[in-house]
């Protein structure tokens, strides 16, 4: 597979679409990666903040084959699950998935993703699948609610060389299960590590701030979160609901 590693960029993910729009018949899978971005991108609008050289910032360009865009979910559990088995593999604790495909160890937020497709007819053509590792960095701006990396946690220092080629290793191979089919696999993996599966937290829908329990993530990716107080389950799509993380926020039972 094809590695462009640049030492500085706007976006990893920006980069990605360029290239792709220099060469749309390009057929075979690349990866993007920086070792400090200037403009780099979060989900919902947000921005992801990194100091130079101490992180893994990439983006993993996927041509899949045959995936509607009905099923771009499988996507973003494929890249969930890999982080997550890339984490455990690291001794890193109560690794979990917070909806849609933040990856949290306890309460705190250790890797940020955005992943974005383009369509042709019914199928999605190229999926961009950008990643943000908090790896050796071990402070954290100010503005950031809840950040931890892996240096924070274990208090070694990583080679990203060789963080970067086994986090890729296991996203290939996570991202093959779709080509193959194995979905239900996938599901179980996404599923087995979604945060709040079953636990009371607390959770704001669009200003109702209730405590609730994820019952399930479905096919399209829409959650379902029961509330604690009324007893009644909603099927929410995403940025209709948002966990609420403050310090005392801890999983219970």
């Amino acid at each position: 597979m094809n590695i462009i590693h640049l030492p500085i960029i706007d976006s990893t993910n920006d980069e990605a679409q360029r290239r792709i729009s220099l060469n749309r018949e390009a057929t075979d899978d690349f990866v993007i990666r920086a070792d400090f971005q200037t403009d780099g991108r979060g989900q919902r609008g947000n921005t992801w903040q990194s100091e130079n050289a101490v992180n893994l910032m990439f983006s993993y360009v996927f041509h899949p084959k045959d995936l509607e865009v009905t099923d771009q979910f499988l996507l973003s559990q494929a890249a969930s699950a890999a982080v997550a088995e890339y984490l455990n593999a690291n001794n890193i604790p109560q690794v979990s998935v917070k909806w849609p495909n933040d990856i949290y160890s306890g309460m705190k937020k250790i890797c940020g993703m955005l992943i974005e497709n383009s369509v042709m007819g019914k199928y999605i053509r190229t999926s961009i699948i950008g990643i943000g590792i908090n790896v050796n960095q071990r402070i954290f701006p100010e503005n950031l609610p809840n950040p931890v990396s892996m240096a924070n946690i274990s208090h070694q220092v990583y080679n990203l060389d060789t963080e970067f080629e086994s986090i890729t290793a296991i996203l290939h191979k996570h991202l093959a299960q779709i080509s193959k089919d194995n979905r239900q696999m996938l599901k179980k993996e996404y599923t087995g590590h979604l945060l709040g599966l079953g636990k009371t937290l607390i959770y704001n829908a669009k200003g109702n701030i209730f405590k609730g329990v994820v019952k399930d993530v479905d096919d399209f990716g829409h959650i379902t979160v029961e509330n604690v107080s009324t007893g009644e389950s909603q099927k929410y799509d995403f940025k209709e609901i948002e966990l609420v993380i403050p310090e005392q926020n801890k999983l219970t039972e």
